[in-house]
This record gives structure tokens, sequence and C-alpha cells, in this order.
């Protein structure tokens, strides 16, 4: 199981907006991109998603950019990834139509363990949390 690298660079992006003021002015893309060192062609696709989301918004004008839709203590790691990628997957079978023998199979529990696990995790770490232990 991989975290893609949109993922991870959505996780770095909205943390640095965060850190850039993001949560009370909106920050340019250009200084996210200067900032993590992301190009800015990436990003714009990263933020269209994360806005669709609700993580970020956007606003326009000269001293445009975006900001952080909530406070960095309701945005979780699990809303960025899954804006970027959808659910975690260790494997196919934890879907239910992912496997035939999903219903007979005697260790789906510890796949589906695993998928509940990650979400939790990913669940219970905010922008916060990264920001406080950055």
């Amino acid at each position: 199981m991989r975290i893609t690298t949109k993922s991870r660079y959505a996780i770095r992006a909205v943390y640095a907006l965060a850190l850039l003021g993001g949560e009370s002015e909106a920050i340019p893309l250009k200084k996210i991109s200067e900032y993590e060192d992301i190009s800015l062609k990436y990003l714009e696709q990263i933020f269209s998603q994360l806005k669709k989301n609700n993580i970020v918004e956007s606003i326009r004008g000269i001293t445009g950019g975006y900001i952080l839709s909530r406070s960095p203590g309701d945005i979780t790691v699990k809303e960025i990834v899954y804006a970027m990628d959808g659910p975690v997957k260790p494997v196919d079978c934890v879907e239910t139509d992912g496997c035939v023998k999903s219903d007979i199979c005697s260790i789906n529990w510890f796949w589906q363990g695993l998928k509940e696990n990650v979400d939790d995790y990913f669940e219970n770490i905010t922008l916060k949390n990264l920001i406080n232990k950055g």
C-alpha cells in the first residue's frame, strides 16, 4: 500500500498554506510552490481537487490565492488523501465487490482491519496536529 505522490504533495501544500497564513489571508499558489518546491502546474491540479472537496477556498483578484475553508483542527489527513485518491485500499478485496471470494475468505477480516486502522489513523491526524509537531 502506497500513498500517491499527489496525496503526499497535497498534504504538504495544505500544511504550507496553513503555515504561510492561509487561515486568515489568501496565499498565492506561487508562494506555496516556492515554499514546498512543487511545480505550480501540479499545485493547480491539486488545489482544484482540494477546492471541490471543501478543504480550501479560492479568492480572486490582485491579492487573491487560497485560504483554508476551515480551521486547521477541523481538516484531517483523511480528507486530504480522499480528495486526491479516494479511499485507501490495502487490497482490492476490502471493497464488497472487490473479490468474488470475500464471503468465504478466511483472512478478509485482516485486510478489512488494516484498512480501518489506516482510515482511523488518518482521521485522527488533523492539520493542526501536523503544524504542532512540525
